[in-house]
């Protein structure tokens, strides 16, 4: 099978490199600020947690036969351009939200939603699409680069973001949320030029197999190291996803948190992912990947524990600097990991599944966070997502026991 040159990995990671930086001060623009911008409006408890999870659900919908699609092309690389074009072009329909004469809320939650329905096709195609453009040795390398200095350029927007919302008036804040959603837009055409500036090798060798619906599910079931990382995945995802409409509303409700604070959390929370990734890349080159998945996990389930002891928003800073370290590390290793356990061949049809699988809880594990804060209250909620994060944490250690057990396999 043909490979690409050396000098052709190097341009690969430059501009996989660019790519993150672009895409980062775009998302940067958008995703902190949805939650508030609708709670803003008035939004309910049951808006804020579909904002978690009516995109996974529309993920649902198009994973499977947009993964089937894009396995059957040779080249990735013009589709997968075409589908993140197609995913930030709903900033702009984002953006119109003010416009509206009424359901300003509900139009917000499902823009977001359906937002996703091109989105995950286009992660599903670049996973599969970047698992060839950069070899295997070279990922902990490349992503730990990418993530270095895209945090830092988003930590730069995010910041920015914060001091303009700070002094805007109280009338003004729906045309600014406007204009940095539109700004957002701008950074996403960037984004694309500069994915579409990588190379790929395009040959039928390539090409993935016609497998039809039972054969897929056949060959993915068969594949005993794929099937084990999924259910220890499932398990840590879950109580990660289940926090993930509390946070927000601890932070605004609970705490009085502004579109100022909220910048200044994401800030802190990236300088503390931004400072460790030259850490987490000696970690995984000297204990493994799967070792060092198992540890940034641990850090990641300390978050619901801290947030339900803070009692102000400084103390959540230190909190979130803390698990941004801990986010680094999963940043680095979950992908690594998922890209180890899947086979070369049919890789966007494996890669659909996993990520199916984790929109499914996606979908179901906000809500359930939700229904727990309706019933108790939301520290008991943040405790409940805490724990069954530390379940997941435990299952990925197992994982890295087992494996470290059998001579090589560690190694990848």
């Amino acid at each position: 099978m043909a490979s690409l040159s050396r000098s052709e990995i190097l341009h690969n990671i430059k501009f996989n490199t660019l790519n993150g930086i672009f895409a980062i001060m775009g998302m940067n623009l958008v995703t902190p600020f949805i939650s508030v911008w609708a709670m803003g409006m008035g939004a309910t408890n049951l808006q804020i947690g579909l904002i978690s999870s009516l995109p996974p659900l529309i993920g649902l919908v198009a994973m499977l036969p947009g993964a089937f699609f894009v396995d059957r092309l040779a080249s990735k690389r013009n589709i997968t351009g075409a589908f993140i074009f197609f995913h930030r072009l709903f900033f702009v329909l984002l953006a119109l939200t003010p416009l509206l004469p009424a359901h300003h809320v509900w139009y917000l939650v499902i823009m977001n939603g359906l937002m996703n329905f091109p989105g995950s096709i286009a992660n599903v195609a670049w996973q599969s699409f970047i698992a060839g453009a950069i070899p295997a040795q070279e990922r902990a390398h490349a992503f730990a680069q990418r993530h270095r200095l895209s945090s830092l350029c988003g930590l730069a927007v995010t910041f920015l973001a914060g001091q303009i919302f700070r002094v805007v008036p109280g009338d003004r804040l729906n045309t600014m949320y406007q204009i940095f959603f539109l700004v957002a837009f701008v950074f996403a055409l960037t984004e694309v030029w500069s994915h579409m500036q990588m190379r790929e090798i395009v040959s039928p060798e390539t090409k993935g197999s016609k497998l039809g619906v039972l054969r897929t599910f056949q060959a993915i079931f068969s594949e005993r190291t794929f099937i084990v990382f999924c259910a220890c995945s499932l398990v840590f995802h879950f109580g990660w996803q289940m926090a993930w409409p509390l946070f927000s509303i601890y932070q605004v409700r609970i705490l009085g948190a502004n579109e100022t604070w909220i910048s200044i959390i994401s800030v802190v929370n990236g300088l503390g992912a931004f400072i460790s990734y030259g850490f987490w890349r000696r970690i995984i080159e000297k204990r493994g990947n799967h070792f060092a998945l198992a540890i940034a996990a641990m850090g990641v389930s300390s978050s619901p524990f801290f947030y339900s002891i803070s009692s102000s928003l400084y103390q959540l800073l230190l909190a979130n600097a803390l698990v941004g370290i801990a986010v680094a590390g999963i940043n680095l290793t979950l992908f690594n990991g998922l890209l180890d356990a899947v086979p070369e061949q049919n890789r966007t049809i494996f890669i659909a599944a996993y990520t199916m699988l984790i929109n499914v809880s996606a979908v179901i594990a906000p809500m359930v966070g939700i229904a727990i804060l309706d019933r108790w209250n939301i520290v008991i909620a943040l405790l409940v997502a805490g724990g069954v994060r530390l379940l997941g944490t435990c299952t990925f250690f197992l994982r890295s026991k087992k494996i470290s057990r059998v001579p090589g396999q560690e190694a990848a």
